[in-house]
């Protein structure tokens, strides 16, 4: 059994925020998070560590300079909107880097040591692409640096091979961009389609030797437990075992609740729990060596619950309900046999070059 968990946070999250006190992605939803933590059992399980100073060579792993740079630019002006959903002010920039650089610390930590290190980071992250909006999408969706892509990229030249788990209600079309043409990093991706960024559908498989690697699970508005419970059974778990990562990076995003308000999924706290539950399973039997957990959306009153039941999972202090599977639609059916099919071929020819898979 999992008996501490790394937790990273900073104070430092609450100087990016609207002044107007009226966007939906704003410092309350992590101070809720630690507010419930440290009113539960569950705090004397947690070793919080402060986040490091930003190390923007660390971000350019992802990122473009051009991006990075217009960025900085961009806060430097102070407090405005640099699209119709995403602001900055003077702090942001140095925020999201400082997340970004505690994602790669995290992500390294948990290849050597083993783990649990989730990072309590704002702002968003999985929407911004290497050199800002990605596949079409009209914005950057409240993200500025994509913490997912940089975990994930830090341990490759480690030859460790990563898994990224990506189960906010919104595609992550950043990682997905990033990440499309590398074959070493496995991304999945269960979204709601037919919502903000639009993109994420299952024949987006990846593309230049990196074929199967990326694998979306598109869920029709009222999906909820029984298609999360699918996917998990039918879809991450046949990809772990064909692809026996290293480490897992998880981005949770708990927007996918019944009661948040941006998205029309209908999960509840057991969905959660029933994937942390499944993460501490993979760690208990040395499947993986560690899990780097990256906080994502969740901007209603789900989240500080749902953030709970999956901490319980991941810690055998909460047995999943059984829940029925249902697929989410043929559309996932069909697909998904030639989908793992491509990723076997992948896989095999990754191992062909030399790299660990």
């Amino acid at each position: 059994m999992i008996d501490e968990v790394h937790i990273v946070y900073s104070e430092k999250h609450k100087l990016h925020r609207d002044p107007g006190e009226v966007h939906a992605e704003n410092p309350w939803r992590v101070e809720s998070i630690i507010s419930e933590l440290k009113s539960s059992d569950l705090w004397s399980l947690v070793d919080l560590v402060e986040a490091p100073s930003p190390e923007y060579n660390t971000v350019l792993l992802a990122h473009s300079i051009g991006y990075v740079e217009w960025l900085r630019r961009e806060c430097s002006k102070g407090f405005h909107y640099i699209d119709s959903d995403t602001y900055v002010n003077e702090y942001t920039c140095d925020v999201a880097a400082s997340f970004a650089t505690a994602s790669r610390h995290a992500a390294l930590s948990a290849l050597e040591h083993g783990g649990v290190w989730i990072i309590l980071a704002r702002p968003g992250g999985h929407h911004a692409g290497k050199s800002g909006r990605a596949m079409s999408a009209p914005t950057l969706g409240f993200c500025i640096f994509d913490y997912t892509s940089i975990a994930a990229l830090s341990v490759l030249d480690r030859g460790a091979i990563p898994l990224a788990l990506d189960f906010d209600a919104h595609h992550g079309n950043g990682s997905q961009e990033i990440l499309w043409s590398e074959p070493r990093v496995v991304h999945i991706d269960i979204h709601q389609w037919r919502i903000y960024p639009g993109s994420g559908w299952v024949t987006e498989i990846g593309e230049r030797g990196a074929e199967g690697t990326k694998i979306n699970i598109p869920l029709y508005r009222g999906s909820g437990d029984p298609e999360f419970t699918w996917t998990l059974e039918y879809v991450v778990k046949k990809v772990v075992s064909v692809v026996k990562p290293d480490i897992a990076v998880v981005f949770a995003g708990f927007d996918a609740h019944v009661e948040d308000p941006l998205t029309g999924l209908e999960a509840t706290e057991r969905a959660y729990a029933l994937y942390g539950s499944y993460l501490s399973e993979l760690l208990e039997a040395n499947t993986i060596r560690g899990v780097v957990i990256i906080l994502g959306g969740g901007y209603g009153r789900g989240l500080v619950s749902s953030f709970k039941s999956f901490v319980e999972g991941l810690l055998g202090l909460r047995k999943p309900a059984v829940v029925l599977s249902r697929s989410p639609g043929g559309h996932v059916e069909e697909t998904l046999p030639i989908v793992l099919k491509k990723l076997e071929e992948t896989v095999e020819s990754v191992k062909s070059k030399g790299f660990k898979a």
